[in-house]
Formats: structure tokens, sequence, C-alpha cells
């Protein structure tokens, strides 16, 4: 019997598995510097503020005003929360564990398709994708979407491969955790059929009488959170939902159609913005040349993944509202795509020199041939954590809202207020009030102005407005973040700077000269008074 066990614990100790290991120990060591540094972005906070509701049993606030996310990567929020403690780093970390899981499934996948040495290269460059790796640190849900995206594929391929029905339950089981973590991973329904009609027509019958038992699992996943969420559709969140999934705000509707539409996700991955690269450019056409051989190739695996990245692909591009962190899904594919290239490239090569039929001038010539492919591969690993490490290192502005709100919430009276004014992704009054009631304090309120970020609509200022809500909450102190002051608002000429001189001239307000401010310029936070008439 131990002699048994031995022969399994070693036959798991390979030399990849090892560098593996090696791997992710040096993923986590990166990944979780300085974790908690960045500002809070806006669509982190909603997590932020949910898995602190959770973990104070104030689940009807929870449901009135967070749950336009499913549960799921909120109740992990809150779980970490309790055991390590409501502060950013938590949350952030939650993204790290799910990183971590999504490599090892992806490892996982590509060994059971194409064996180890695939496995290994295809979580490489998973693992050094710039996107993949920023997402890992903030509190956003794509990670974990990753994780049981990934593994739901896993399982449902086994299935078809192996025919076994554990596989199957397994798989329905992680789609319903997957839609409890983002509703879109309703996608991998169309994944599977799809790929039950193409891979599985022989057997096809046999394989469509046991989808009951996937969807049986969804369905026990799924439906004590419908029966939960039954207010939130009354309440009129349904309407949110399909705002958001097909609209979403304006700048986002101007940016979903910077592209022609068919093309917009091709370009979306690899550079969204200057000096950004979700997937960067070499690392990404190997990976689209990597497509291409799968459609040569044709392998069983090669088409059950150009099923799931076409399916993916073309879902996302129909909708309207368009970013590259929808389609994170299809990252995986394109890093064991992107492997399965070099190594097939790399494969030719090797029988070329190994082959006696081959003279000395063409040996010579593949040789060369194998030196440029191993520099531009090198190339692209490089250029893939530069753009990483620049993407994290652009991101790393510290605003120290905490600080600020630590400050204010020493002097606050009862039933005072706190205004931010002109909110933007990196200032709202949702991340003063994470921290406000991290200390307990839920008879002050937080409040910001305009209503809306000023960065993303276009913001309607009225001194006289702004002055009047100032005395009707009772408000003390008023924030605002210095970075960006004479850049101008979404859509308008209207700058910080502007609405400071309004400020100024209406004197109601203790302004720089007598503000307190916290962080180092350009991204400071100052906490100016309100001044009540004498």
């Amino acid at each position: 019997m131990k002699l048994k066990w031995f022969s399994a614990l070693e036959d798991k100790i390979t030399k990849w598995n090892i560098a593996f290991f090696i791997f992710i120990l040096v993923f986590i060591l990166l990944v979780t510097i300085q974790l908690d540094y960045m500002g809070i972005q806006w669509d982190e906070i909603t997590h932020l503020n949910g898995g602190s509701l959770i973990l104070r049993g104030e689940y009807q606030e929870y449901f009135g005003s967070y749950a336009f996310y499913p549960p799921i990567f909120d109740l992990t929020t809150a779980t970490l929360f309790g055991i390590i403690g409501t502060n950013v780093f938590t949350a952030r970390f939650v993204s790290v564990i799910f990183a971590i899981f999504s490599l090892i499934i992806l490892f996982k996948l590509a060994n059971k398709m194409y064996g180890k040495k695939t496995a290994l290269i295809s979580a490489l460059l998973f693992g050094i994708m710039p996107g993949f790796v920023w997402l890992s640190r903030v509190a956003m849900i794509e990670t974990m979407l990753v994780f049981f995206f990934t593994t739901t594929m896993y399982f449902f391929f086994n299935w078809m491969r192996f025919h076994k029905n554990k596989d199957l339950i397994l798989s329905g089981f992680m789609l319903g955790v997957g839609i409890l973590v983002k509703y879109q991973m309703i996608i991998a329904v169309v994944i599977m059929f799809a790929s039950l009609f193409v891979l599985c027509r022989d057997y096809l019958k046999t394989k469509l009488s046991r989808i009951p038992l996937l969807l049986l699992a969804v369905v026990l996943v799924i439906i004590p959170w419908i029966f939960v969420s039954y207010q939130v559709y009354t309440s009129g969140m349904l309407d949110q939902w399909i705002y958001a999934i097909g609209i979403g705000n304006p700048e986002k509707s101007l940016y979903s159609n910077r592209l022609p539409i068919p093309i917009f996700y091709l370009i979306e991955m690899t550079w969204p913005y200057e000096n950004v690269h979700p997937i960067s450019l070499f690392l990404y056409l190997v990976g689209l040349g990597g497509l291409g051989l799968y459609v040569l190739r044709r392998k069983f695996e090669d088409k059950f993944l150009l099923i799931w990245f076409g399916v993916v692909f073309i879902f996302f591009t129909l909708i309207a509202n368009k970013h590259w962190r929808y389609v994170i899904p299809l990252f995986p594919v394109l890093a064991i795509s992107a492997s399965s290239l070099i190594l097939y490239v790399y494969s030719r090569i090797q029988n070329s020199l190994l082959s006696k039929n081959i003279d000395l001038k063409k040996k010579q010539g593949i040789k060369i041939i194998a030196i440029v492919l191993v520099s531009l591969i090198s190339i692209s690993v490089y250029l893939s954590i530069s753009d990483a490490y620049s993407w994290v290192k652009k991101d790393q502005i510290r605003v120290e809202i905490g600080e600020a709100t630590n400050y204010a919430a020493e002097i606050l009276d009862f039933n005072e207020s706190i205004a931010i004014l002109a909110p933007f992704n990196l200032f709202s009054q949702d991340m003063v009030k994470f921290f406000l009631e991290a200390r307990n304090m839920k008879n002050n309120t937080v409040w910001q102005y305009p209503e809306l970020p000023v960065d993303t609509y276009t913001p309607n200022f009225n001194i006289t407005e702004f002055i009047y809500l100032c005395e009707k909450r009772n408000t003390k102190f008023v924030f605002f973040y210095e970075h960006g002051e004479g850049i101008p608002f979404f859509n308008t000429d209207l700058t910080l700077l502007d609405i400071k001189k309004q400020i100024a001239e209406s004197e109601r307000f203790t302004l720089l000269e007598g503000s307190l401010y916290f962080g180092t310029p350009p991204n400071t936070v100052y906490v100016s008074r309100f001044l009540n008439p004498d």
C-alpha cells in the first residue's frame, strides 16, 4: 500500500510539475507586491462594500444597493474579511487566489489535451499576459470568472472524451457557480451544445440524453439565489442589468463604437488604449497563429478550443457594450494555442535536424530558423512581462481616501455628513463610505456632487444647489481630489479649477489655504470644511 502511494506521488513529482510550482510561487510573490497601494477603482468598491455588508449581516442593504452582480465574489470577499480583516488588501487577495486557481486549471486542461510540455508553456504565457496580471491585482470578478469558466470547460471536455457522468455533473456544478459569479457565464452552454453537435455526432443521441444531469446540477446551484434575489427583480434592478449589458454608460457606449464591430475584439484584446496591451502584440499574433494551426490540423482538442474561441468572440461582439475584460475567457485559449504553435514549429525543426536525408546546407538554414524562432519567442515573452510591469506601474497611484476619512471620522458629530466633490474612477462616495463604516460609523452619511462620475457623464455643476444640499444634509467636510484639475470633465469644458473658483467666490468653504490635504501632489485629497453663515 505504501509503495503504491509512493509510486503515485512519484508520478506527480515531475520536472514539469516542479517548474510549474516554482512559477506559481514567483507569480504569487510578484502580484502581491504593494497590492493595496493603488487607489481603489470604481468597479472595485462595489465588491468591497458588498463584502463588508455581508460580513456585518446587513443583507437587506446589500440586496438593495449591491446586488447588481451575482453574490459569489462578494461572499468570498466577506469570508476573507472575517479571516484576515476588512481592508483593500484582503479584497484584492481574493483575485490573487483565483488567479492562482486559474493557472492551475489551465495547466490541467492543457496537460489533458496536449501533454505537460504544452501545459507548462500555456500556463507561463497566460501568467504573463498583462491583462491577466492587472486583473489579479484588483478586486474585480474576472479572475474568478476565468477559473469557473475554464473549470467548466475542463470537466465538459473530460466528459466528451471519457464519457464519465461524474465529469458532466461537475461541469454543471461549476457552470452554476460561474453563473453566480457573472451572468454572462451562461454562454458556456452554447459552447457545450456546439461542441456536442460538431464533435460527438456519432453518438449524439446518447450524449444528449445525459444533458439533464448537467442542467440539474446547474439548477440546484442557482435556485437558492433566484429565491433570495426575487426582491431585486421587483425593485427594478432587472432594468439596470439589461441597460448595462446592452448599452452601459455614455463613455462606454462611445468607447464600444470606436472600431468596426466585426474586428473590435481582435484589436481590443491587444491594444484598447495607448500603451496598454491586455495581451502583448507578439504573443497575441502567436496565439492567433496557433488558432490557424488548429483550423488546419483539426484534432478533437483543436476543434473544441476553436468552438470555445468562436462562440465567446461572436457572443460578445454582438453585445453593444464592449470592453476587453468581457472576453477574458478567451485568454486561456490563446495561451494554449500559442503554446501549441511554438511546440509544433519546434518539433518540425527538431525532426528536420535529426533527419538523415538532409544536406549540410539545409541543416544550417534550419539552425538559423531555430535561432530566429527562439529569439522571437524570447522577445515576445520579454515584451509581455514589460507591458505587464508598465501597466501596473502606471496605475500605482496612491489616493489617500482612507487617511482623509479617518481624519474626518475623529471630528464628525452625530448625523453630520461628508460631501465628495467631482467623483470619478478613483474617488467616490462609496470609497469614503467603506472606510467610514469600517469604523462602525453608520450615523454619518456620505454623498457626492454631481451624483454621477464626471469622467463618464457630463456634469451639471450649480454652486447654489451644492450649497443648499450641504446645508440640508448637515455637511461638515467636503473632499475633493487635486489630480487632473485642469482637465475637462466628460463631454464638457468644465474643469475642477472652474468649480474651485466658484467655491472660493461663495465664501462658504475653506479652500486650499485653510484645508488639510492627504497624499503627495499631484495625487492629493483635500479636506475642506463647509462654513455655516454667521
